[in-house]
């Protein structure tokens, strides 16, 4: 019977390959492919390194993979015991288990101190863990034209919550309502809920929100004023989102070049390289706001009674 180690073999001989050349181009050790050659499969400590190698060396020598293992299967010498016999699947050892009253009672306890154990890891977790928080409204970024600001969200039942550090109240599910006088431009506001007052485990979320007042009638002789961005990328790459006028405009790493932007009302961008990604409106340089911490640089701008306020 042909056997895998021949067909491998004979086929590099065909394409009139050495094993060192072999070696050099499939980064199989010289020694690995003289065992599969000559079917020696027991110097292999593991069935599917094996199998791997044979993937290896049939697929760089042209021959049908599944074919070649499945010769590797055939050649392959079966696991017995020391007196020749196969060895008995494991399983077939359970089927000899009976079930007795009191084996059942003692699964049944062991199940029990199980769902104990379960129940009071799940209560520790709970206990040093930070409360839930999720906030509904307002959405982060987002512009309004309202002066007051409705902030809702939920968290866990029984925390304190503040909001800009004044504390809200709690239902009995968690829910929250909170109105809020907004200044105009951007307004930051913090939500902070914690399971005590030591402040050890809180959840903080915050929302940037703008305040836009509505904006008057223009008089005939009044001109609006055109205000275009410049975002010019130096040197190297860089990662860049940029948001024009609630509509994303970029969001991806931007290759060295120049874009101009015409903005409405108003303008997000944030970079991963300030150093290396410059920003104008009208030719003006912009500054960026920059973390120390992560290097990422950010400027939220709108445009307010044709004027550029800028955070």
């Amino acid at each position: 019977m042909i056997t895998a180690g021949e067909v491998l073999k004979k086929k590099r001989e065909t394409l009139g390959r050495s094993i060192e050349l072999v070696s050099q181009e499939t980064k199989m050790q010289k020694r690995f492919i003289t065992y599969i050659e000559d079917n020696d499969f027991s110097k292999f400590d593991s069935a599917v390194f094996l199998t791997g190698f044979i993937k290896i060396y049939s697929h760089y020598l042209g021959l049908d993979t599944e074919k070649v293992l499945a010769l590797y299967r055939r050649s392959k010498p079966q696991k017995k015991t020391s007196k020749g016999k196969s060895i008995e699947p494991i399983w077939t050892k359970y089927k000899k288990i009976i079930l007795t009253p009191k084996s059942i009672i003692t699964i049944l306890s062991i199940a029990f101190f199980v769902l104990i154990l379960g129940y009071i890891g799940l209560q520790i977790y709970k206990f040093q863990s930070p409360p839930k928080l999720t906030i509904t409204t307002p959405i982060d970024a987002s512009t309004v034209t309202e002066e007051t600001l409705a902030v809702e969200g939920i968290t866990q039942p029984g925390t304190v919550l503040e909001i800009n550090t004044i504390l809200v109240a709690i239902d009995s599910q968690g829910n929250f309502k909170q109105e809020l006088t907004l200044k105009e431009g951007i307004n930051v506001i913090t939500i902070r809920s914690r399971k005590n007052s030591n402040n050890i485990l809180e959840t903080v979320e915050t929302r940037k929100v703008t305040y836009t007042k509505p904006a008057q009638a223009e008089t005939p002789a009044e001109t609006i004023k055109t205000f275009s961005l410049s975002v010019e990328v130096k040197d190297s790459a860089s990662w860049i989102k940029l948001d024009v006028d609630g509509q994303n405009k970029v969001s991806k790493v931007v290759e060295p070049s120049k874009q101009t932007y015409e903005v409405k009302d108003r303008f997000y961008i944030i970079t991963g390289r300030a150093a290396n990604t410059s920003i104008s409106m009208n030719g003006e340089p912009l500054v960026w706001k920059t973390n120390s911490t992560t290097g990422v640089a950010e400027i939220t701008c709108v445009i307010v009674s044709n004027a550029l306020s800028c955070e």
